[in-house]
């Protein structure tokens, strides 16, 4: 179970690195906002599935030094050799060498250090790895609750005028269902939030009133494009790769990129 769990997570890690740098790569090159983050998206998706491919370096290096002192003696000794049986007079008995001395097999220092280092690594990783998931499940789903309930306390529906042109601006983006539009007193950036039900478009209070009609339904309009193109379920693969994979630099950098290329692409659609 533990070789298959460091399996899973080196083999998922290492394809993850891969189209991350691809993704890169085709960022800097091209100006296609669309496929840069629909490999960003890839790249979560590599490590919340399962392996293509598993690495069997783990089997590897966690061969024992005893399995290889084993392996040296697996073939017989030469027997000794024999004259001719019928002519035993001038036969000479075999001379024995008391001083002989048998060497038994070790392994290279290197191999031997790498062997001992990656048996502890085997032995303590997925515990930490479990640990860490753990704590980053319950950690994020306290503060999924506490920012829910506060949503719930502070937030209203929309006036009629922002109901109307966030209808508008659905029919446009051939939305099917038109989400809830919400206003709260909160001090938060314009948002769209889905933890199951209906989808939410959140708008903050200050930030009507501080812009102009026209202003505020570009906002609007940003918001209903992420809610088109289903923003709000990635944040879902987002949250699984994080929880399973805490400990991959790769996760969070994926996690940049993804939401930077879809503020991109969101603009666009608006546009």
């Amino acid at each position: 179970m533990t070789d298959l769990l460091l399996k899973i997570g080196l083999s998922n890690a290492c394809f993850a690195l891969a189209l991350a740098i691809v993704a890169m790569v085709v960022g800097k090159t091209t100006m296609r906002p669309y496929l840069v983050n629909l490999l960003w998206l890839l790249v979560l998706l590599k490590l919340v599935t399962p392996p293509l491919v598993t690495i069997p370096g783990v089997a590897f290096f966690g061969r024992s030094e005893t399995a290889v002192a084993v392996a040296d003696h697996s073939q017989p000794a030469a027997p000794p050799a024999i004259g001719n049986l019928t002519d035993t007079s001038h036969s000479a008995p075999p001379a024995v060498n008391s001083h002989i001395s048998v060497d038994k097999p070790t392994a290279p220092p290197i191999a031997g250090g790498m062997s001992i280092a990656f048996n502890r690594v085997r032995q303590w990783a997925p515990p930490i790895w479990l640990l860490g998931s753990l704590l980053v499940l319950v950690w994020s789903l306290i503060r999924v609750y506490r920012f829910d309930r506060l949503l719930a306390l502070e937030s209203q529906a929309a006036p009629e005028q922002l109901q109307t042109a966030a209808v508008r601006i659905a029919r446009r983006l051939k939305l099917k269902r038109i989400p809830a539009i919400c206003t709260t007193s909160a001090h938060l950036s314009p948002m769209v939030w889905w933890t199951g039900g209906k989808v939410r478009v959140v708008i903050p209070t200050t930030l009507i009133e501080q812009l102009e009609p026209k202003q505020l339904k570009w906002v609007l309009a940003h918001e209903l494009a992420h809610v088109r193109r289903r923003d709000y379920l990635v944040r879902w693969i987002e949250w699984l790769a994080c929880v399973g994979f805490w400990w991959n630099p790769v996760v969070w950098w994926a996690q940049r990129n993804l939401r930077a290329t879809e503020e991109i692409c969101c603009d666009a659609l608006v546009i």
